[in-house]
C-alpha cells in the first residue's frame, strides 16, 4: 500500500511547520532514518515552507503510519528539523537521529492528516497542481515535488511504487498548468508578497529593497521587484556568489549577510526567505536600521521557521508580514478569481485521468512477476518436451532439429505476446476496478511450482 502522513498551513502555524520541516542535510538524514524503519519499504519526504508530508510504501499501513507519526513527533519535540527549503545554499548542522517518543504531542496530533492508496495519490496530484497551496496554483510547488523525488532517488529510498506516484503527480501538475486557467495567473507566495508590498508602500517604483536569501522565492521576488521599477535592489546571502549571480540577472547589488545592518537604513522593503536554522534578522539589527529614519520599513518573512525575530513586530515604524499573515490576501485572490469553480473542475478531471493511468500501470506492473514466473515454467516445460521429442527423432538432421526448436520458441513467444496484450487491455478497461483485475491475475498466474504468483 501507499500512505501519506503530513501537515500543512491549513492546520499548522509557521512555528509548528518549522519544527517538522526538512531541508539539505536534515532532509537526507530524514530519508535515511525513515528508510531504516522496518515498517517502511519506500519513502519520499516533501517539505516546503507550507507543508511537510512523508509518503511511503509499506506492507502494513497501520504499522508504517505509526512509525512515521513517531518520527515526526521526535522531530517536533527536539526541534530537529528547523530548516527551510528556500535558499538551499545556507548551512545546516547534522545531528543525532531523532528520538521516537511514545506519544504524539497534542499540537502535532491535531495538525497531522493521513491518506492511503488512491486518496494519497489524489492528494499529491492536487499538491503538484497547486490546488492545496496557500496561493492557488502557485508555481513553486511543482519544482518542489520534483526536488523531493530527486532527493529520494539520490538517497536510494525510492522504489517502483513511489517513483510511479511522483512521476504521475508531476505530469498531472504540468497538464493542469498547461490546460487550465490556473497556469495563466500570476500566483505565488512571492507574487502575493510583492503585491502586498506595493499596497503597503503606495507603489514600488523608485523604492529601495533588500532581499535576504537566494532560493526560489527570493529569485522570483527579485524579478518581480525589478519589473515593478524599484530604484535599488540589494541581495544579501550567506554564499556571496549566489547573491552575485542573482544580482546580475536583475541589475542589483550583492551583499554578504554581514552587510545587512548597513543596508537597512537606506531601504523601504525587506523580504527574507533563507534556509538558516537561526534567526537572520534580530531586533537589535532592525532597531539600528531605524535610527534617524522617518519613513516606514516593511518587512516580509517568508521563511519556515522564521528568519525575523518576533520582537521586531513591536518596533515603531515597522510593519512585519509572515507567511500566515499573507493567507488572508490569498483567500481574497482566490475568491475573486474568474471562473474559479470551472477551473477547479477542469483540474480535477485531469487529476482523475492521471489516477486512472497510475492504477492501470500499477496493475500491469504487479502482474509482471506472475507473468515472468509462468513464462519460466512454460519455457522449462517446452525445453523438456523438445528434448524428449528430439530423442525420439534421432534420424533428423541438425538443420531439421533447428527448425523444430525455432517452431517451439516462436509458438511460446506468440502465445505470451497475445497474453500480455490481453492483460494490458484488461488493465486499461475503465469499468473493471484494478483490485478485481489483480485478483483475477493472481489466480491466473499463481506460480505453477507452488509459489504465490502475483
Amino acid at each position: 500500500m501507499i500512505g501519506l502522513i503530513g501537515l500543512d498551513h491549513h492546520a499548522a502555524d509557521v512555528d509548528l511547520r518549522g519544527r517538522v520541516s526538512f531541508a539539505d542535510e536534515r532532509l537526507r538524514a530524514a530519508l535515511r532514518e525513515l528508510a531504516a524503519l522496518p515498517a517502511l519499504r519506500e519513502v519520499v519526504v516533501l517539505s516546503t515552507c507550507n507543508r511537510t508530508e512523508v509518503y511511503f510504501a509499506a506492507e502494513d499501513g497501520i504499522a508504517a503510519g505509526d512509525a512515521v507519526r513517531r518520527y515526526l513527533a521526535g522531530a517536533f519535540v527536539r526541534g530537529a528539523a528547523a530548516v527551510r527549503v528556500d535558499g538551499a545554499d545556507a548551512g545546516v548542522q547534522t545531528q543525532a537521529p531523532v528520538a521516537l517518543p511514545v506519544a504524539l504531542p497534542v499540537e502535532l496530533a491535531r495538525a497531522l492528516y493521513a491518506r492511503e492508496d488512491e486518496e494519497a495519490a489524489r492528494h499529491l496530484c492536487q499538491v503538484a497542481a497547486g490546488l492545496r497551496s496557500m496561493v492557488l496554483g502557485e508555481a513553486e510547488i511543482l519544482g518542489q515535488v520534483k526536488d523531493a523525488l530527486t532527493a529520494a532517488e539520490m538517497a536510494q529510498t525510492l522504489g517502483d511504487e513511489l517513483r510511479a506516484l511522483f512521476t504521475t503527480a508531476i505530469k498531472v501538475g504540468k497538464r493542469v498548468r498547461a490546460e487550465t486557467e490556473i497556469g495563466r495567473a500570476d500566483v505565488s507566495v512571492a507574487a502575493v508578497a510583492v503585491r502586498t508590498a506595493d499596497e503597503a508602500l503606495a507603489g514600488l517604483r523608485g523604492k529601495a529593497a533588500l532581499l535576504i536569501g537566494a532560493g526560489r522565492t527570493i529569485q522570483l521576488c527579485a524579478h518581480l521587484l525589478a519589473q515593478a521599477g524599484v530604484a535599488r535592489l540589494a541581495l544579501a546571502n550567506r554564499t556571496l556568489s549566489a547573491a552575485e549571480t542573482l544580482a546580475r540577472e536583475v541589475d542589483g547589488e550583492a551583499l554578504p549577510l554581514a552587510g545587512i545592518a548597513g543596508a537597512l537604513p537606506q531601504v523601504d522593503l525587506v523580504i527574507s526567505a533563507t534556509a538558516s536554522p537561526q534567526v537572520v534578522l534580530d531586533e537589535a539589527t532592525v532597531a539600528g536600521g531605524l535610527v534617524g529614519r522617518t519613513r516606514r520599513l516593511v518587512i516580509f518573512d517568508l521563511a519556515v521557521p522564521p528568519d525575523v525575530a518576533e520582537r521586531v513586530r513591536g518596533l515603531p515604524g515597522v510593519t512585519l508580514y509572515t507567511l500566515d499573515a499573507l493567507r488572508a490576501d490569498d483567500l481574497a485572490l482566490v475568491e475573486a478569481a474568474a471562473n474559479r469553480e470551472a477551473t477547479l473542475a477542469e483540474a480535477e478531471q485531469i487529476i482523475a485521468a492521471g489516477l486512472r493511468a497510475l492504477a492501470h500501470a500499477r496493475t500491469v506492473r504487479l502482474a509482471a512477476p506472475g507473468i515472468a514466473a509462468l513464462r519460466t515454467h512454460v519455457d522449462r516445460s517446452q525445453r523438456a518436451e523438445l528434448e524428449q521429442a528430439l530423442a525420439q527423432l534421432g534420424h533428423l538432421s541438425p538443420e531439421e532439429k533447428a527448425i523444430i526448436e525455432r517452431f517451439g520458441r516462436r509458438l511460446v513467444d506468440k502465445m505470451f505476446h497475445h497474453l500480455v496484450s490481453r492483460i494490458r487491455a484488461l488493465a486499461e478497461y475503465d469499468e473493471v476496478p484494478p483490485e478485481l483485475t489483480m485478483r483475477v491475475l493472481a489466480r491466473l498466474f499463481a506460480d505453477p511450482d507452488g509459489g504465490d504468483g502475483v
